[in-house]
């Protein structure tokens, strides 16, 4: 269940074209193996290279940028709520068409442009169309934030190329090594049995790898309140009807004797790779105490990284990297207790320094023979790339001093050239009272002085008045004692408590 990264590259550019290159270079170091599944964010470029090299993927669309996107565009709490449900809830295609309908149709929204072309994508990011493909329960990009967070503390801006490759390369070892961590603990040690099904959950725990071993769990402690409602024998298969306690959806599993096969009309076994809790209600059903061998998949095994025909030499459930883990430790012991002893008086330290130098320098000339590289490769110089500009960047213009300026763009309207609070299209002062604004604008002509407060109503009234109503004031001075956020101030709110100056 963790992130593995198999290939990178660097790009000059966000284009098409590039995005095709990366994509068939990224294929043939695969060896032609071509993914299963593609998450990205939306960009054309991309999903059109994806298309290209990668006819048979499912692309999906990522779950936060929709919601991020469905916040923008429409705003509406209560169809963002019935949105959600959409884009993550476990529901039927003809359910997912009701409920789309009905809040589309309580809010007027069937000819809002947002609206009609992102059900016109439903199959990129609905949960009940994509029911089936192989996305092992991921929906968002969040991995690859969450790798560029972790990669920027290793890496600098300031790096040059051949900085940023030995930083990068640093931080792939890093990854590594928290992996090998996670493969010894999944190795060596049992977990505790905690449900009834002790056989099913210890046949388990053999198998898969402990981060998957804990979602199983969680899946067997729901077998509890599933019951196996009718069995119907046919010529192919068996079929039986699963329902939950105390609910009126049934779903149906179908198991091959012959072949010993198990689909559920759930899907989740396609979807994500694991048991579903109907099969787990049939197994125990049919007092299995295995799992068969066509219902785990190899990724989720502690035997995954193994070949697939292990020589008589290899033991089951042995790390490959074990072997490098246990000299790096026992090295580095030994290591600590030399330094240790070298540095209590100054003849020893440079004795064992100059010893260390001159084994360090043999090993480096051995390796470079074991490996073949040349002496000349050392001295090759590798130049920067040149500068270039992302798509979150934003679009600039030349202004008529031949400066570059990034166009100003509102969040309500999308347009350039103004903000949120000078656009028509806000509301920013549709909340307040007039009474309210007329009593502010009156105490300020008489000439009061400077005005503190912390009230959070009055608060907005003031800001309202100085900044939507235009009021000719000398200057207007918002001094925040912490974080102050602004975008709710149309409601009345300041999260933070500031003050407003007014003179």
């Amino acid at each position: 269940m963790r992130t593995v990264v198999f290939d990178c590259a660097i790009l000059s550019n966000e284009s098409e074209a590039s995005y095709v290159w990366l994509l068939r270079s990224f294929l043939e170091a695969m060896k032609g193996k071509q993914p299963k599944s593609v998450i990205t964010d939306g960009d054309l470029a991309m999903k059109s290279a994806v298309s290209t090299v990668f006819p048979g993927a499912h692309h999906k669309l990522c779950s936060w940028h929709l919601l991020r996107n469905a916040t923008a565009r429409v705003g509406r709490p209560s169809f963002l709520r019935k949105f959600r449900l959409c884009l993550m809830g476990d529901l039927e295609v003809d359910e997912f068409e009701t409920i789309w309908t009905d809040s589309v149709a309580d809010h007027g929204l069937e000819d809002h442009p947002w609206i009609v072309e992102i059900y016109a994508k439903k199959h990129s990011w609905s949960n009940a169309h994509i029911q089936g493909k192989f996305f092992t329960s991921l929906k968002t990009t969040s991995r690859c934030e969450a790798l560029n967070m972790q990669l920027g503390k290793f890496i600098h801006n300031g790096y040059n190329l051949r900085e940023f490759v030995e930083h990068f390369q640093h931080y792939l070892e890093f990854m590594r090594r928290r992996k090998l961590v996670a493969d010894y603990k999944s190795a060596y040690g049992e977990p505790v049995v905690k449900t009834k099904l002790e056989a099913i959950e210890q046949f388990a725990a053999t198998v898969y790898t402990r981060e998957v071993f804990e979602l199983f769990r969680e899946v067997l402690m729901l077998a509890s309140n599933i019951r196996v409602v009718s069995t119907k024998r046919t010529s192919a298969c068996v079929l039986f009807e699963v329902a939950m306690y105390c609910k009126q959806r049934s779903w149906a599993v179908s198991w091959a004797e012959e072949d010993d096969e198990f689909s559920c009309s759930c899907q989740r076994m396609e979807f994500f790779g694991l048991l579903c809790v109907h099969m787990v209600v049939v197994l125990v059903y049919l007092n299995m105490t295995a799992i068969p061998k066509g219902l785990i998949l190899d990724r989720w095994t502690k035997r995954a990284k193994q070949p697939r025909a292990p020589c008589d030499e290899t033991r089951v459930g042995e790390i490959p990297d074990a072997a490098y883990m246990s000299m790096h430790a026992a090295m580095l012991d030994d290591c600590r207790e030399l330094v240790s002893l070298s540095c209590q008086f100054f003849e020893d330290y440079v004795d064992v320094k100059t010893r260390l130098a001159k084994e360090r320098q043999s090993l480096q000339d051995k390796h470079r023979q074991r490996l073949g590289v040349a002496e000349e490769a050392r001295r090759v110089s590798v130049r920067d790339p040149m500068r270039a500009r992302y798509k979150g960047y934003g679009r600039r213009v030349v202004t008529s001093r031949g400066k570059f300026r990034r166009v100003q763009r509102c969040r309500l309207c999308g347009k350039g050239g103004h903000n949120s609070r000078k656009c028509q299209q806000s509301s920013m002062g549709e909340n307040i009272d007039s009474f309210e604004v007329g009593t502010a604008y009156e105490s300020m002509e008489a000439g009061e002085g400077v005005r503190s407060t912390t009230n959070l109503s009055e608060l907005a009234v003031l800001f309202l008045l100085a900044v939507t109503h235009r009021v000719e004031l000398d200057s207007v001075w918002v001094a925040a004692k912490s974080r102050t956020c602004w975008r709710d101030i149309r409601k009345g709110v300041c999260i933070a408590q500031c003050e407003l100056r007014i003179l």
